[in-house]
């Protein structure tokens, strides 16, 4: 199927785009990924001490540095992918501990199990579900992480995920997210591009309304915080470009029901043939979005 097809969905782009994604990963992709999960905070230590294909170069921060993980504490990860914060947060919990990996691909599941065995985590567990309604018990975690995937979801959804985690978290218990958010407005002929959507780009939402929905949600203690991070690298990567085969004439048009995000978003005339890199390449990133870190807590009962 066609994924900028008008009856394409988001949740058919994401997968349609994490899965072409995960199927291009060869021995040149790692100095790319390892430059990107650099740039957003990891160390070499920590890239070192897990499998390398659970690294895809799709981070835009590292939750886990305001996690403040304890042994036993049982951490959710909301969009695992392969299963990297999960792998670095295995040891910090322990053996009395739980870490459980969240992600609605397949494909993406079916990696971060194959890592999980490599590198023998027999306290990482994963979960096919969508972040917006997880099939968990309320109260099951002490922390809920998620790295660049929030920006996913449809606009009207996202407080349901801060609802839901909520829910999900103890009395006590901490959210801490990485992830993009709107500065200004794209240009018009950008805002409908498909791989800047799924690259976690323009679906950006503002700085206020994440205030707004973690409030509503009833967290406190709220930190929302710019890290000044290079989005640029994303451009250098090319993990926000499209035309991967699954299009026919690489046109990158978001369908109209998945045109959402901070600011709204208007078809573009420009040639869709050309990839979001391509368009990109005169335009500074950092002006439009930022990558920040989002922590909160919920108020002990």
């Amino acid at each position: 199927m066609n994924p900028s097809a008008p009856d394409a969905d988001p949740t058919t782009l994401i997968k349609t785009h994490y899965t072409s994604h995960i199927r291009s990963q060869s021995a040149s992709s790692d100095p790319h990924n390892k430059a990107v999960a650099s740039a957003f905070g990891y160390t070499p230590h920590d890239l070192a001490s897990i499998p390398s294909t659970s690294n895809l170069g799709v981070s835009c921060g590292n939750p886990l540095a305001r996690a403040g993980l304890k042994e036993g504490e049982t951490l959710l990860d909301l969009g695992c992918g392969g299963g990297l914060d999960c792998f670095l947060a295995s040891p910090r919990v322990g053996k009395t501990g739980r870490v459980v990996g969240v992600d609605m691909t397949a494909s993406m599941l079916e990696l971060a199990e194959r890592n999980r065995k490599l590198g023998g985590y027999g306290n990482v567990e994963f979960l096919n579900a969508n972040i917006t309604s997880l099939p968990l018990p309320s109260g099951t975690a002490d922390i809920i992480t998620s790295n660049c995937t929030i920006n996913l979801v449809p606009h009207a959804q996202k407080p349901v995920v801060f609802q839901e985690t909520f829910r999900l978290l103890r009395p006590g218990g901490r959210l801490a997210v990485s992830d993009i958010l709107a500065k200004r407005d794209f240009p018009e002929e950008l805002r409908n591009d498909v791989g800047l959507y799924v690259g976690c780009v323009v679906g950006a939402s503002e700085v206020r309304e994440y205030e707004k929905w973690l409030r509503e949600a009833g967290y406190e203690d709220i930190f929302i915080i710019d890290t000044e991070k290079d989005l640029n690298v994303y451009k250098e990567v090319g993990i926000l470009d499209m035309t991967d085969g699954n299009t026919d004439e690489g046109d990158t048009r978001l369908p109209e029901e998945t045109q959402t995000g901070c600011c709204g978003v208007t078809k573009s005339t420009e040639d869709r043939r050309q990839t979001s890199s391509d368009r990109l390449a005169d335009v500074d990133l950092n002006e439009y979005v930022g990558a920040y870190q989002i922590f909160a807590i919920k108020p002990d009962a």
